[in-house]
C-alpha cells in the first residue's frame, strides 16, 4: 500500500514553494496506534500519535534526503539505504506512520499499513523511506 499525500501538507509544500518562498519547517516520522483510515483530509488529530516504547517521533534532517531524481516518478530518499529505524523497547502495537511538520503538526502524508504488534527489541524499518510524485 502507498502513503497517501494530505491536503494541508500539500498546499503547505505548494505555498512554501511559490508562495513567499519561505524555508520550509523540519518534518519528523510519527508512529500511531489507531486504525484510521488515511485519506487526502487527515490531520494530526485523526490519528493516536505512539510515544513510547521505541515508536517515539523521528526528525527528518533535511541534510539526509537524497536529492530528487530527474526522472517520471520523480522520487526522494531518506537516509540512502538505511530509512528510518524504529527500535522497540516494549510491546507496541502500531498501524502506521505520518510524515508531519514538527512546528505546525501538519500532516503532509501518512499510511496505515495494517496492524502490526512488536515486542522488546524488535524493528521496525521504513525502509526505503520514499517520496515518490508522478509527472501527469
Amino acid at each position: 500500500m502507498a502513503s497517501t499525500w494530505c491536503i494541508e501538507g500539500t498546499r503547505e509544500a505548494a505555498d512554501a514553494l511559490f508562495l513567499d518562498n519561505a524555508t520550509p519547517e523540519d518534518k519528523e516520522v510519527i508512529l500511531f496506534s489507531n486504525n484510521e483510515a488515511i485519506t487526502n483530509a487527515t490531520v494530526d488529530g485523526d490519528l493516536t500519535e505512539i510515544v513510547s516504547n521505541g515508536g517515539e517521533k523521528v526528525t527528518l534532517t533535511k541534510g539526509t534526503w537524497v536529492a530528487a531524481t530527474d526522472a517520471d516518478p520523480v522520487v526522494s530518499r531518506y537516509n540512502g539505504a538505511t530509512g528510518v529505524v524504529f527500535t522497540i523497547t516494549g510491546n507496541l502495537t502500531i498501524y502506521g506512520w505520518a510524515v508531519r511538520g514538527v512546528v505546525s503538526t501538519k500532516i503532509y502524508c501518512a499510511e496505515n499499513f495494517g496492524v502490526k504488534t512488536f515486542t522488546n527489541g524488535d524493528t521496525l524499518t521504513l525502509q526505503p523511506f520514499d517520496m515518490k510524485l508522478d509527472i501527469v
